[in-house]
């Protein structure tokens, strides 16, 4: 959640999202949803069928050039046909074939194979770039069904203390600011959940376009997040991610291939040769046989050869440098999102531990000082509003927290989330604590 309004009404989604809908789609399963984007998805298609072409390229490539025959008729003379009459008239069938200097088709085939390398790290990037794709957005639906789920809790007790304010105005120990506060309140509740309901349905299209599907596919409720952790330092990451970032293995094979690239630019250099063999039929007189040896000289190799000699160092230099780039990037990548997920681990111990157990019994204290007539309506609605943003602000932590670590898997070229057993499950819709480290919620925001 990027933003917040003062009050509590700001944070809230649609209370429809609380209650139990027959029509409703069983609940989103992470896992599920994952396996339909690896079998779905049209950028892994796509990235699929440029490998296979590329894996195509190498063998073209080492295969030598295609001969050229052709078929010539000689004549003595314009005045008629002398074919079988004069010993110059020939009938012939030439077989022409270019032979490139020896290694330059090795050379060719090499280069093409380090394209085939790097179309595979390029499918493994978008195999994790979807895998990030559909867990940040089923975060981002869990956190809002996880906030509807607490504003349809929430209701009925800002519900109540309207109808409390109303009595006690009546009977003239409350004041009319007090209803006129908690009405404003509630039209103001229903304005924002008409907001969040359009988010919703945004969120839905964007995991829906992750996994590959229509966009009105509709998606159940997402009941519990996946867990993921974290291993090693920082330093180690870092390193971790530069040795194994699919994106970083990709530009390496481009590197390599410059490097082929060079080594086949220079053999260029080097005269290629053609070779030749004809054979002449004269009809009825004796047949004759012809063969040739040439060769294709460089002789603008100033102009050509020695140019896209100095053409593919240039393109070299400039994917080891787009490669040291990446490399520093990938290293500042990961301290940012490793930073990211501490501090949501942190907050949430804060929040699960700290601030909501405190907000919540602060908020029953005042229920019993209002009923008792020492406090005002509003010191309630404050205090509430404190707790409901407390434990908004908890969901929204665990889905940054899931969002950062889907960011982080990419660069590692490893899995850091992984789906909830059961029993897990069943214990973090109830609201229990998760182990230790998984930043989940905790008993006191039930």
């Amino acid at each position: 959640m990027k933003s917040r309004m003062p009050a509590f009404w700001a944070l809230l989604p649609v209370l429809a999202f609380g209650a139990e809908d027959p029509g409703q789609p069983p609940p989103a399963d992470w896992g599920d949803l994952l396996r339909q984007a690896q079998v779905l998805s049209p950028a892994i298609h796509a990235a699929g069928a440029r490998l296979e072409a590329a894996r195509r390229r190498p063998v073209q490539a080492e295969a030598p050039p295609d001969p050229e025959v052709s078929l010539s008729y000689l004549n003595d003379g314009v005045s008629g046909l002398t074919y079988g009459e004069s010993e110059f008239a020939a009938l012939s069938l030439t077989w022409t074939q270019e032979v490139p200097y020896p290694g330059k088709l090795r050379r060719t085939g090499e280069v093409a194979s380090f394209g085939a390398e790097r179309a595979g790290k390029e499918l493994e990037r978008v195999r994790f770039q979807v895998r990030a794709a559909v867990t940040t957005a089923y975060a981002d639906l869990h956190r809002l069904d996880r906030t509807g789920a607490i504003l349809a809790e929430i209701h009925d007790a800002l519900v109540s203390l309207e109808q409390s304010a109303r009595r006690r105005y009546e009977v003239g120990e409350g004041i009319q600011e007090s209803v006129l506060k908690a009405q404003t309140g509630i039209l103001r509740l229903e304005a924002e959940m008409a907001r969040v309901s359009e988010d919703r349905r945004a969120a839905e299209a964007r995991l829906n376009a992750a996994i590959g599907r229509a966009a009105g596919t509709p998606i159940g409720p997402a009941t519990a997040l996946p867990e993921g952790s974290l291993s090693g330092d920082e330093e180690a990451l870092q390193e971790a991610a530069v040795a194994a970032s699919p994106e970083i293995g990709a530009l390496a094979a481009a590197v390599r291939g410059e490097e082929a690239g060079v080594r086949l630019a220079r053999l260029d250099l080097k005269p290629d040769f053609i070779w030749s063999a004809s054979y002449q039929n004269r009809d009825g007189l004796d047949p004759m046989v012809m063969g040739s040896f040439g060769v294709r000289l460089p002789l603008h190799r100033a102009r050509k050869q020695a140019q896209a000699v100095s053409e593919k160092e240039a393109e070299l230099v400039a994917a080891q440098q787009d490669l040291a780039d990446l490399q520093v990037r990938t290293r500042a990548s990961v301290r940012e999102i490793v930073s990211r997920v501490r501090r949501a681990e942190r907050l949430l111990v804060l929040f699960g531990q700290g601030i909501i157990p405190q907000a919540a019994s602060t908020l029953e204290s005042a229920r019993a000082s209002y009923r008792s007539g020492r406090i005002g309506f509003l010191d309630v609605l404050n205090d509430l509003t404190v707790l409901l943003e407390a434990r908004i602000d908890l969901a929204v932590q665990e889905s940054e927290r899931l969002q950062a670590l889907a960011e982080l898997e990419p660069l590692l070229a490893r899995e850091l989330i992984r789906a909830l057993d059961g029993a897990v499950g069943s214990r973090r819709e109830a609201g229990e604590p998760p182990p230790a480290g998984a930043g989940g919620q905790h008993g006191t925001d039930r």
